[in-house]
């Protein structure tokens, strides 16, 4: 914690003046404030952040002053949370972030350098946390949208992570792009994995997945706890699911994919193994997710498939395994697709205690009470009294709750 400390006081002799204001607290309460925002983040990362990652973070913070706009409303926005959930006030919410993002609308970005193409897509991914965290899917999702030309300009500065297609055009490389060492690349491609996979929206881009993602330089599995190689299947699911013509595998293969992978020992710091059991538990986890979606987002079978029963019989049982640790935040995903099979109500009812639970600054993106919603509508339509659901049916009620 200490180190933490000392980076943050070095941080906060550089914050920008504009951001400073009458009604900015004083350096002194400041330092504190991102000192506790710093640490409540870390605490529900999948593990601790190594080393490197942290070093890299505040050399990156000290020298960008667009990042430290975004960190203190971090600040604002984490300090409002704590209040009673009665008295949140979205809008007002809504109001800090949509002033962020004018600030970065109407900044320069001409003749912009590789790091401040980074710092720029950094701060507008930050944005588009917060506006999940804040003010739900709606805004979040809107936020991600509004950061894909920053994406794709930092992504076209490095030729390395396209792919020539046949036709002459060209595509992000899935494997490349995730493989590459800037973090912020890496979390634009977790983030359009994640809402195509649980909103069912079309991914913001087409994806060549030529070649293998490289699990070693993933890199930013301490945050979501997500295995490179079936992240790259979801994405492929959901290029699939919306029609995309670039070559993809076949269902077989990706299900064989899915069944060879090993779950591996996670090097951590903090020596716990009761949290390293839990690690493994939700990545475990993730194999049953990545099966139902093949089983039911691809061959387009029933929730009552053999073989989506037994995977969502896994996944509760997993849950017991995290009860009651701050990591089970990264269950939500799969108590989502396990709830959208669930037959019976005493599953239902379990499904529906863990999302409810998920919310607030607590959570990596989404908010549980949404999707409780989501599956509450799922649950008294296409399922009610237990009956058999497509993945259809989850977006059609997906639709109809969350207005995208």
């Amino acid at each position: 914690m200490r180190h933490i400390s000392k980076s943050i006081e070095f941080l906060c002799t550089a914050i920008p003046p504009p951001v400073f204001s009458a009604q900015t607290p004083g350096e002194s309460r400041f330092i504190h404030m991102l000192n506790d925002y710093q640490m409540q983040r870390s605490s529900f990362f999948f593990m601790p952040p190594p080393a490197q990652a942290r070093v890299y973070m505040m050399k990156r913070l000290s020298n960008s002053t667009i990042i430290k706009w975004a960190l203190y409303l971090g600040v604002r926005i984490f300090g409002a949370l704590d209040q009673d959930r009665s008295d949140w006030n979205t809008g007002g919410y809504i109001g800090w972030i949509d002033k962020f993002e004018q600030r970065m609308v109407h900044s320069t970005i001409k003749n912009s350098s590789l790091s401040d193409l980074a710092d720029r897509l950094m701060a507008q991914l930050e944005l588009t946390y917060l506006g999940f965290i804040a003010a739900g899917s709606t805004l979040g999702y809107q936020l991600l949208q509004k950061a894909l030309p920053g994406f794709l300009r930092l992504v076209a500065a490095d030729p390395n992570l396209v792919a020539e297609q046949p036709d002459g055009g060209l595509l992000v490389s899935f494997p490349r792009a995730f493989g590459t060492s800037l973090q912020e690349i890496k979390r634009f491609i977790i983030y359009d994995m994640a809402t195509g996979f649980l909103l069912g929206v079309p991914p913001l881009l087409e994806y060549d997945y030529y070649g293998k993602c490289d699990p070693v330089s993933h890199g930013s599995e301490w945050i979501h706890g997500v295995p490179a190689p079936l992240v790259e299947i979801i994405s492929q699911i959901n290029s699939w699911r919306a029609g995309f013509k670039v070559p993809l595998d076949d269902w077989r293969v990706l299900e064989s994919r899915v069944m060879a992978w090993e779950v591996q020992p996670l090097p951590t710091e903090d020596g716990d193994s009761r949290m390293n059991v839990a690690r493994l538990a939700i990545q475990e986890g993730w194999r049953h997710v990545v099966l139902i979606y093949i089983y039911m987002g691809i061959c387009g079978v029933s929730s009552h498939y053999s073989r989506v029963q037994a995977s969502i019989a896994q996944i509760i049982q997993l849950e017991g395994i995290v009860a009651g640790l701050p990591m089970s935040i990264h269950m939500l995903m799969h108590y989502v697709v396990a709830g959208m099979g669930a037959r019976y109500e005493q599953q239902r009812s379990i499904i529906r205690q863990k999302l409810v639970s998920f919310k607030g600054k607590g959570v990596w993106l989404f908010q549980g009470p949404e999707f409780t919603q989501i599956l509450d509508h799922l649950w008294h339509g296409a399922g009610a009294g237990g009956a058999p659901v497509m993945w259809d049916d989850y977006v059609q009620s997906r639709c109809t709750v969350i207005h995208i």
